[in-house]
């Protein structure tokens, strides 16, 4: 197997291009480029290929770049295999090498697992491309098969297939074993009293015993030949794949190398057709014969071409992210908005404040390199969509009155004040400490991007827009996004449990229950006016109700800056004497 990095400059032509030429047309299947100021080769895509090229003839996978990091703090240093010292992508190609260096350091299974976690998440990119007939995404992915008889049979989805039925089927062929062993090496005793026996006191011992010998089973052949196929991957590419202990005594990996080589594992599989009853060994037989059948790689009359490569990793990375967090239905539809930009993520979920209410939280997916942010129109733009969502509710809900079946709550009609529209950046994180494909490292960013405000200290003012960024462990991404799992409910949870401690870092909360304010004429009330109406000017952006019916006033204030504090002092000293519960000392908590 061969492994290269996106967008690396790889020194020497002759480690790439030859590569990548398909020995018949000879023509390259995929661009590789020149730099002329980093005098370097390189690949833009990302993806699985195997290609019979003069060269080489076998599969080969190219990694997303963020699995490169300098080797050091200094500048200008050299980008390598997850910044280890001295790992350069360009000594790495040939997993198979004995002097691959991370061979050396027991790492030799890390980049082939990775692959293969990216090709199953790649099939799962075009599976959800083609459902949701996403035609721009299709158009920049490269999937070719040897002829359509192949399609899903290629070398690599077999062999995930193969190395998924081992985890599925595994009881199935210690059952078989047992069963088919029943009997064997048991004593023939009609053979073995045939033979003089010696007699000692007046009793006969056999010394001579006669075994009992079965021919090998035909679903036994199947399953040898299968635990073969499986120990030849794990042997040579390096997957990982766990035996355990095989009844079975097996073929070596260079019996199966040939098997491909001359096309006897073809052969042999169709002199094995039709003598399997069972659902699950029809399917065994099906698999194994695809592998043989479209793998045999000295066959110069078809050569292999097969290809799952994508130009544009950052559509991958963002269908990903918007599986794992976002919502898929009538939701949905709101990512295309009318002024002709599209969210990338957006949900219904809990608002940040109060309960009782939904809101919609929007995402945005961002490949970056390391400590690299969103900055000029990708960072802007961010604040486009929250507006544009907030006008399209307000349309929808308040404008025009719409049944609110979903109870989104973005303006409170007596306060005048907004709800807080959650709003993010999601960047991937590679760690290589922590090289874990079960833990999404789901976390905030050290970067604080600015609040977009018009006016200081009214969060609950239209035009206040927070806005956060999170990483994500891009091996967990990958890994569950091609293991169809979904992790939306413990990552939005996450997300929004965050987002209200970020508020409550920014603005400090209270909670009152207002009186109206009394008129009098003399001594004699003549009248009052509603609170919201005397302390306009002075609660303007900085008061909201979370429902209705509530009785009760939010209140916040910034902690810091020239505003916050003096508008609470100010605030504080002119209600007091109008509020009848709660309590504008007391700060009130905010809980997820």
């Amino acid at each position: 197997m061969r492994i290269y990095f996106e967008n690396y400059r790889y020194p020497d032509r002759a480690t790439i291009a030859p590569y990548f030429t398909d020995k018949e047309t000879d023509k390259l299947v995929v661009p590789v480029q020149y730099d002329t100021k980093e005098n370097g080769w390189y690949i833009e895509h990302i993806g699985y290929l195997f290609i019979s090229s003069s060269a080489y003839s076998g599969p080969i996978f190219v990694l997303p770049k963020s699995f490169l990091k300098p080797e050091s703090d200094a500048k200008g240093a050299k980008n390598t295999v997850l910044g280890f010292k001295g790992i350069y992508p360009e000594l790495v190609i040939d997993t198979e090498s004995e002097e691959n260096p991370l061979t050396a350091q027991g790492k030799e299974e890390f980049l082939p697992e990775l692959s293969l976690w990216l090709f199953r998440a790649m099939t799962r990119y075009r599976e959800d491309c083609n459902k949701e007939k996403d035609y721009d995404s299709l158009n920049d992915l490269n999937y070719l098969t040897p002829n359509d008889s192949a399609q899903d049979r290629d070398f690599l989805s077999t062999a995930v297939r193969l190395m998924d039925f081992l985890s599925d089927h595994r009881n199935l062929f210690t059952q078989i074993s047992k069963i088919n062993n029943s009997g064997r090496s048991s004593i023939d005793w009609h053979k073995t009293i045939q033979q003089d026996a010696f007699v000692h006191k007046g009793k006969p011992f056999y010394l001579d015993l006669q075994i009992k010998n079965k021919a090998i089973n035909i679903d036994e052949e199947l399953i040898v030949l299968y635990y073969s196929v499986l120990r030849y991957l794990k042997e040579k590419y390096h997957f990982r794949i766990v035996l355990g202990d095989v009844p079975y005594d097996m073929k070596r990996p260079s019996e199966i190398q040939r098997y491909l080589d001359t096309g006897v594992g073809k052969r042999r599989m169709r002199d094995m057709k039709g003598k399997y009853f069972r659902d699950d060994l029809r399917s065994l037989w099906d698999m194994l014969d695809a592998f043989f059948t479209f793998n045999t790689s000295r066959d110069d009359k078809n050569p292999i071409r097969e290809a799952l490569v994508v130009k544009n990793f950052e559509l991958v990375f963002e269908k990903m992210v918007d599986h794992l967090i976002g919502d898929t239905g009538e939701v949905a539809d709101l990512k295309k908005l009318k002024d002709g930009k599209f969210i990338d993520h957006i949900y219904l979920d809990k608002s940040l404040i109060g309960k009782d209410s939904n809101i919609y939280y929007i995402g945005d997916s961002k490949y970056y390199e390391t400590d690299k942010h969103p900055e000029g129109v990708a960072f802007y733009k961010q604040f486009t969509y929250a507006r544009n969502i907030i006008q399209y509710n307000i349309d929808h809900y308040y404008i025009h009155s719409h049944r609110n079946l979903n109870s989104v709550r973005y303006r409170d009609k007596e306060t005048e004040g907004y709800n807080i529209t959650p709003n993010f950046f999601i960047v991937p994180k590679i760690d290589k400490e922590q090289m874990n494909y079960d833990i999404p490292s789901f976390a905030h960013t050290d970067w604080i991007p600015e609040t977009s405000k018009h006016f200081e200290d009214r969060l609950f003012d239209r035009d206040t827009l927070i806005l956060r960024e999170y990483s994500i462990n891009l091996l967990f991404l990958i890994a569950a996004y091609g293991a169809y799992e979904d992790w939306s409910k413990p990552l939005r949870s996450e997300i929004r449990t965050d987002l209200i401690n970020y508020v409550k870092s920014l603005y400090k909360f209270f909670e009152v229950v207002p009186e109206p304010i009394p008129l009098y004429a003399g001594d004699k009330k003549v009248g009052e006016i509603p609170f919201l109406n005397y302390h306009y000017n002075r609660l303007r952006g900085k008061v909201y109700k979370v429902n209705d019916k509530a009785k009760s006033l939010i209140i916040a204030f910034e902690r810091e800056g020239d505003y916050g504090p003096v508008d609470y002092e100010d605030v504080k000293e002119n209600i007091e004497t109008s509020i009848s519960g709660g309590s504008i000392e007391q700060e009130m908590p905010l809980e997820p």
